[in-house]
């Protein structure tokens, strides 16, 4: 028996989806992270720290193409994923604050992957 939820992806729509975020929002992010990188390690400015994101994500694969993108775009990395709340564990080049919203770290990468994956 073959379960629906995975046949999601096959939907010609959440392809489409997922061509417009890359060509267009992830190259956003990735460019203006690297002029970002590029900044603070010219003027040495940096406030490493490990953050916790809340996702709200309910899929693997989405947590998989958001911890992904996060990792991809210069500054962040993934570190952890929390299996019961699937929230992550980014280290971040620019903490602000310890309890950032998910928009600060990765922007509106989340809202993409939610429509592509969920």
């Amino acid at each position: 028996m073959v379960n629906i939820s995975k046949l999601r992806f096959l939907n010609p729509l959440r392809w489409l989806y997922l061509v417009v975020y890359l060509i267009g929002p992830f190259f956003f992010y990735m460019a203006k992270a690297n002029i970002d990188v590029a900044y603070r390690v010219i003027t040495g400015r940096i406030n490493p720290g490990i953050v916790k994101i809340k996702t709200g994500l309910k899929t693997d694969l989405g947590i998989t193409m958001l911890a992904n993108s996060i990792t991809l775009t210069p500054g962040t990395l993934s570190v952890d994923i929390d299996e019961k709340t699937n929230d992550l564990y980014v280290h971040w080049i620019n903490v602000k604050n310890k309890d950032p919203k998910a928009e600060e770290v990765c922007g509106s990468m989340l809202k993409w992957v939610r429509r592509i994956a969920e």
